[in-house]
């Protein structure tokens, strides 16, 4: 149910949602207050349940008897208001009715409104089974207000496929004319028009061939072009009016801009970045979640015009950063915000909670007996070796581990799924990649799950979690199966509190593994019971071997990335070359920040620094056989698989200490330890161990011991204990053998950890 079908955010979203649906598991009946609006048009049938003038009028009184009859003769399951004025109408009518499921929506952060009108609203939504809100901004405003985290479901808007496609511009493009532009409706101060005007005014001068769009109308409109008039604009200010074509509008744009000062989850952004442009909006509500700093757009604080000038001339300045932020926003609105996925969500929250009221029957997973004895069927989904990192580093330890094990029928499903031959030229055009991946992963999903016992579900965090393991989710659920999501984040903690959806898909889940107690730890808070599996350890690619006598050799194998602080390596390894003159560092991988380490390699003057590049697995070993030092200095770290390489290797490990490192690495143990970002610190560990070779051979030795933790030996029993606790099975008994319960030959004392 909707106030009506007028030109607005809210307004599109429900026609939208009510086309979408139509084409769903649901049979959908549409109401509104008001039925007037240019969005009527393809919807059909409306009921219409006016209040009049007041909520308390008899009109309106009249109006939810009728409503409640209507509820009942159409025997509703789902009642879901869309807005405020309808949460008022539709929710406690829904609820004397006996609807068994009734939803609320809060589609706008609420802090405009009058306090009167936010408490009513409150005590209203506290009768709902869920709120949908469409920003994880919202939810928490409410929550603030009283209505129980539990209740809170986070669905972001939905896009049509059309804000997707490549679309002649509207106003032709013409050489070197820029143009700026703000899509929001006139009639609200709060979308702050006139900020915007006022910053681009102070780009004119330096920009002269600058032009400004402004999409919308309103009430305001005959103000702000008095303003644009006054400012000097001139011809160079263009007000369109409402645009049902706002694609070939956007398309006409080099950068969009959404100045207001109050915002939860901005359509106006979600079609700037599906139409693939660069996006700078004030830093309120849920733009944070939308746009990416450095990476779709940049945020800048509200009603501050001389930060939104600044922002607006430094994307104009670079037009190939304009470009490359534009496909990046586009890949991301593809993956998350199509109307389909959204679809699927709501389908999934109107299940759920007439599953919890038990008006359906979520189907039970279909398992398999078994009481005979034969392998469970595992399909682990996550990376492939196309994406170097260590989650597929991991996956691929494991599924080699599993082959030929009787115990477990392992096969893999790759996230990046590969594109057919036929297809491979678009694998290099990178919004088009996601939207044709994403339905071969689905398909691939559906495929690879269908007989499978178990779904193994590798998972980071942000966006990564959205695109990959969700989806993972969400399919072995509808199949009925298993599920255990298995997560590798430093960044779990800040993840989970950003984005509280991500706790619900975790929830969901019938497992939850993570490779260390930290992270352990940080699920704990957020009430989450995790099992610790530790990472593997290669043990094909390294071999320990003394350093007797120490080498001043240094070797790095952290990808050229902010967290992992190579600068501060760097730094670190000049002052260590002031003492030891013959020192020298190996800096092996690659990443955005490499130019930078080398342009800082050049101001310092440092010679003896080598930079190999990418490095295969099968060739980093002799990378660590060559060095006598491992260095590190990430600020943020889970279990670092280099820290385990170093271990295995015979390497001393001198390292920062972010909190997971912290788990992992024993000070004056296993390794030499400091506070991140200290660049002196971290140079007097590294002399120390070149100074005192008892203490760098104990360590050596220690962390030689301590690495036998990850081999295949000792974690298998912990991963099969995972996958029966995730099926429902019981553990094994004492001293009961699990099928090729045995270690391979080649795994036998393959470490020695002295020489």
């Amino acid at each position: 149910m909707s106030n009506n079908l007028e030109t607005g955010g809210s307004e599109r979203q429900f026609a939208l949602m009510a086309q979408a649906l139509r084409d769903g598991v649901f049979e959908v009946e549409l109401g509104c207050l008001g039925r007037s609006g240019a969005f009527l048009e393809g919807l059909g049938q409306i009921s219409e349940f006016g209040a009049g003038g007041s909520f308390l009028s008899a009109k309106a009184l009249k109006s939810r008897i009728a409503l409640g009859r209507h509820l009942r003769r159409q025997g509703i399951a789902v009642a879901h208001s869309f807005d405020f004025y309808t949460n008022l109408m539709l929710i406690p009518t829904a609820r004397l009715a006996g609807v068994p499921a009734v939803i609320g929506s809060q589609r706008q952060l609420g802090d405009l409104l009058p306090p009167m009108k936010r408490a009513v609203q409150a005590r209203i939504l506290r009768l709902c089974d869920r709120v949908v809100c469409n920003s994880r901004a919202a939810a928490d405003l409410l929550r603030a207000q009283g209505v129980a985290e539990r209740k809170l479901a986070v669905i972001p808007n939905g896009l049509p496929a059309e804000a997707f496609a490549e679309t002649p511009p509207a106003l032709p493009r013409q050489p070197g004319v820029l143009r700026v532009g703000v899509l929001a409706r006139m009639n609200e101060p709060v979308k702050n028009h006139p900020v915007f005007l006022r910053a681009a005014a102070r780009l004119l001068e330096k920009f002269p061939a600058l032009e400004i769009l402004l999409v919308g109308d309103g009430a305001l409109r005959p103000g702000l072009e008095k303003l644009a008039a006054e400012l000097g604009f001139g011809a160079r200010a263009r007000f369109l009016g409402d645009r049902r074509d706002v694609p070939a509008v956007l398309a006409s744009m080099d950068i969009s801009v959404l100045p207001s000062h109050s915002e939860s989850l901005s359509n106006a952004i979600m079609e700037s970045m599906a139409a693939g442009k660069a996006v700078v909006a004030c830093r309120v509500g849920g733009n944070p979640d939308l746009v990416r700093e450095g990476e779709t757009g940049l945020l800048v604080p509200p009603n501050d015009e001389q930060s939104l000038a600044d922002a607006i001339e430094h994307l104009l300045s670079r037009p190939e950063l304009m470009r490359e932020w534009g496909v990046r926003g586009k890949e991301i609105a593809l993956a998350g915000f199509t109307v389909d996925r959204a679809r699927e969500r709501y389908e999934q929250l109107y299940t759920d909670v007439l599953v919890d009221k038990g008006k359906l029957a979520r189907p039970a997973p279909r398992t398999a007996d078994f009481s005979a004895a034969r392998p469970l069927r595992v399909a682990i989904v996550g990376p492939s070796m196309q994406m170097i990192g260590g989650q597929s580093v991991q996956a691929d330890l494991l599924l080699r581990n599993w082959q030929n094990d009787p115990a477990v029928d392992v096969r893999f499903i790759p996230v990046d799924t590969p594109f057919p031959r036929w297809l491979q030229w678009a694998s290099r055009i990178p919004f088009l990649r996601t939207a044709i991946r994403t339905p071969l992963y689905l398909r691939s999903l559906y495929r690879g799950l269908a007989d499978a016992d178990l779904a193994h579900i590798y998972a980071a965090s942000y966006w990564s979690f959205l695109l990959a393991p969700a989806p993972a989710l969400w399919v072995a659920k509808r199949l009925g199966k298993r599920a255990l999501i298995n997560y590798h984040s430093g960044e779990a903690r800040d993840h989970l509190e950003r984005w509280r959806s991500a706790q619900r898909v975790l929830r969901r889940a019938d497992g939850l593994a993570v490779p260390s107690q930290f992270l352990a730890d940080v699920f704990q808070q957020f009430g989450l019971q995790a099992r610790v599996v530790p990472n593997l350890v290669d043990l094909a690619q390294f071999s320990w071997r003394p350093r007797q006598p120490l080498r001043p050799r240094l070797v790095c194998t952290r990808g050229f990335e902010p967290y992992y602080s190579v600068d501060v390596v760097v730094r670190a390894f000049a002052e260590v070359k002031k003492t030891v003159p013959e020192a020298s560092l190996c800096l092996v991988g690659g990443g955005s920040h490499e130019q930078k380490i080398r342009v800082l390699v050049q101001e310092l003057g440092l010679a003896d620094v080598e930079f190999t590049g990418p490095v295969s697995r099968e060739s980093i070993g002799r990378y660590y056989n060559s060095a006598d030092i491992f260095i590190n200095a990430s600020w943020l770290d889970n279990m670092p698989g280099s820290i385990l390489e170093a271990f295995t290797s015979g390497t001393v490990v001198v390292s920062t200490a972010p909190e997971g490192i912290r788990y992992l690495v024993t000070h004056e143990k296993t390794g030499l330890l400091s506070d991140p970002g200290d660049v002196h610190a971290l140079a007097a560990n590294v002399l120390r161990v070149l100074r005192e070779p008892e203490l760098a051979a104990r360590i050596a030795r220690n962390a030689c011991e301590e690495s036998k933790r990850y081999h295949w030996d000792s974690v298998r029993s912990e991963w099969l204990a995972v996958y029966r606790s995730a099926l429902g099975l019981p553990p094994l008994a004492a001293g009961e053998p699990a099928l090729g319960a045995e270690p391979q030959e080649s795994e036998r004392n393959l470490l020695q950890c002295r020489p």
